[in-house]
């Protein structure tokens, strides 16, 4: 008596769970699936980038300094999320960080600069 009486409790169970809550299961699911295959899709299709130039500079008389300095920028792109695209503009300068080891070690008074060159959307 008791196995019908338990399999009787879980048919119950089982069947109590109204077509509400299998539908919910279902819609979340279907949600789901939509989310994952725009993910393997790429997402959104706009890829938002930054040319980016980097270089370093010196507080120096030297010519020299000022010419190698010039020439040893480095111009290089990235593709970047929507946010941090629309919060820097062209010619902003992201970074500039003095170098303090340099000064100490070698007496050379210079930072590292870096500025948003270009933006673009492809």
């Amino acid at each position: 008596m008791k196995p019908y009486l338990l399999s009787f409790f879980v048919c119950l169970l089982l069947f109590s769970c109204g077509n509400s809550e299998v539908d919910k299961l279902r819609e979340e699911n279907r949600v789901l699936k939509e989310q994952l295959r725009t993910a393997q899709n790429g997402g959104d299709s706009h890829k938002y980038i930054l040319k980016l130039r980097l270089k370093q500079s010196h507080l120096s008389l030297s010519i020299k300094k000022h010419i190698k300095d010039a020439m040893n920028a480095v111009d290089f792109e990235i593709p970047v999320d929507k946010e941090f695209y629309d919060s820097v503009e062209e010619g902003q300068e992201i970074i500039d960080n003095f170098r303090f080891g340099s000064m100490v070690l070698y007496g050379s008074f210079g930072d590292w600069e870096l500025k948003v060159k270009k933006k673009y959307v492809k």
